[in-house]
């Protein structure tokens, strides 16, 4: 699903920060599930240009470093580990923290997979990471063990989640408007954890 109102949500995010800050941010990151390939140019084209458009309304002519990672889960790529050699090998899940990020990549695109949690029965499923958007100087290594560790952050879990924690924060927060409040939070709510 795409927003239109991206870029005044930037902007009153971006106000917020600087209340509580007196600064503003030098680099923005988001990660974006929920998108199909296909819908890739879309995001570049459209969401991109409303966060970029927020920049704009800032003072000071405020142009932060802006990396737009989009997250897939619904994906048929597996991946697997080889240990040992000839007739003594032995196939096994990657293990957590596996990234792959060549061979099975796009020419075109740059993008990664990476695995997040340890499965112990069944195989382990990879999430794709494609980032859309890196204004920034951060490098593939850093997005990637940004990525990782944000798996790691999510409060209702003890243990890793298959993608970023943001993505689950905004899930909740989203199914829980539309299914319950059916109106916009309160604003003494803003910058509150509620929805947890």
């Amino acid at each position: 699903e795409f927003s239109s109102h991206l870029q005044n949500i930037m902007t009153d995010a971006l106000k917020h920060y600087l209340e509580q800050r007196n600064e503003l941010p030098e680099r923005i990151i988001v990660f974006r599930d929920g998108v199909s390939e296909g819908q890739l140019p879309v995001v570049k084209q459209y969401e991109v240009s409303q966060f970029k458009a927020a920049f704009s309304h800032m003072e000071g002519g405020y142009n932060p470093q802006l990396v737009v990672v989009v997250v897939q889960k619904r994906i048929r790529t597996r991946m697997f580990f080889s240990e040992g050699e000839g007739s003594r090998s032995k196939v096994m899940n990657a293990p957590s923290g596996t990234v792959l990020d060549h061979t099975v990549t796009s020419d075109t695109l740059y993008d990664f997979y990476l695995v997040s949690q340890h499965v112990g029965k069944g195989t382990v499923t990879p999430s794709h990471y494609i980032v859309v958007e890196n204004s920034s100087t951060l490098k593939p290594d850093h997005i990637q063990k940004l990525a990782y560790k944000l798996t790691h952050m999510y409060w209702n879990w003890s243990g890793p989640v298959r993608v970023p924690s943001v993505c689950l924060y905004a899930h909740k927060i989203a199914y829980m408007m539309g299914q319950h409040l059916h109106r916009p939070a309160s604003k003494q709510l803003k910058d509150k954890l509620f929805y947890l």
